[in-house]
């Protein structure tokens, strides 16, 4: 089995217990941090650019019932995707079993009729989901899924792989594969057409205002996997608190005991209780950057604010020292 590409995950953790606790405003972020990804997968099944978004739509209404049984926000993206590639062949299986079809021209009167005012545009995106049909036919299986994330999502195939869950490795051979079986102008439609069909903001909230009420048991499942995420993390930060404070009191004691007079111990106990503090705030610092959802750069730039103040305790305390024993 490939390993996923080490990228961050999009699923933001403050977002996913959020959304478990029924805020529907940090699920509508969940899904545009993952609706290219399960709109991509639904449309690598379907060919279908109108059908790929009805299923999408249908598994993240089930994603909002089922958000509360699931134990941490990485488990939401891996559900989204089976979820989804399962509901899509599902569809297809049903639609083959249908004993009625209507010819061409009768799909396309209904369809225009169906659209309401603007029929010209639903016969442009009708022509436009048939080329990328056609396309899509000379695309291995196991290809289309990276062919068209890799098109969504800037050509990254480091963000591909991510997102799938593969290697970049893999995600680079799909993609070879895919280039292959493709000509040049047929690449290039794809390559439109996925780009132009990506889901954005008003699939977002057509997403969020089709979503139902929770049930009574869902939302106290919810709470409950809330409180013990809460009350896990509240113990490690507990525990990196009594092991850094208890650090820094060993510490202080050892320099204390090496005082020389009653007024350089007392100042090395001020001194002491404010490099605790810092020390303590840096912890919860670093617990709250990662469940806050901090950039890398903002992370790196807090963290080296803390590294100068506690440079400067170290002169501080050298200081203590050579006025008290001058």
């Amino acid at each position: 089995m490939n390993t996923a590409n080490p990228t961050t995950s999009p699923v933001a953790p403050a977002d996913f217990l959020a959304a478990q606790r029924g805020d529907r405003n940090a699920f509508a972020r969940l899904v545009l941090a993952t609706q290219k990804t399960v709109a991509t997968i639904a449309l690598a099944v379907t060919r279908d650019v109108q059908l790929s978004e009805d299923i999408a739509q249908n598994t993240y209404v089930k994603a909002w019932q089922r958000l509360a049984s699931m134990q941490n926000p990485e488990s939401l993206l891996p559900w989204l995707r089976q979820v989804t590639r399962n509901e899509a062949i599902d569809h297809l299986r049903r639609r083959r079993h249908q004993e009625v079809v209507l010819d061409t021209e009768d799909s396309r009167i209904a369809g225009a009729t169906a659209t309401g005012p603007d029929p010209e545009a639903w016969m442009h995106d009708r022509q436009r989901s048939e080329q990328l049909a056609r396309a899509l036919d000379a695309v291995p299986d196991d290809s289309r899924e990276v062919l068209l994330l890799f098109y969504r999502e800037g050509q990254s195939s480091q963000q591909v792989a991510s997102l799938l869950g593969l290697s970049d490795g893999a995600v680079r051979k799909r993609l070879q594969r895919a280039r292959e079986g493709l000509q040049s102008e047929l690449l290039a439609q794809v390559a439109d057409v996925a780009r132009l069909s990506a889901p954005g903001l008003a699939f977002a909230a057509l997403v969020v205002g089709s979503l139902g009420p929770r049930d009574a048991a869902a939302a106290t499942a919810a709470t409950a996997t809330a409180g013990k995420w809460a009350l896990g993390a509240v113990g490690t930060v507990l525990a990196a608190l009594a092991v850094v404070v208890g650090a820094v009191v060993i510490d202080v004691r050892r320099a204390m005991r090496r005082a020389r007079s009653p007024s350089e111990r007392t100042a090395l106990l001020r001194h002491g209780i404010v490099y605790a503090a810092v020390m303590a705030s840096f912890v919860g610092m670093l617990f709250w950057s990662k469940h806050g959802d901090w950039s890398q750069a903002r992370l790196l730039g807090v963290s080296a604010g803390y590294s100068l103040v506690i440079i400067g305790l170290g002169f501080a305390r050298a200081r203590i020292h050579r006025r008290h024993r001058s």
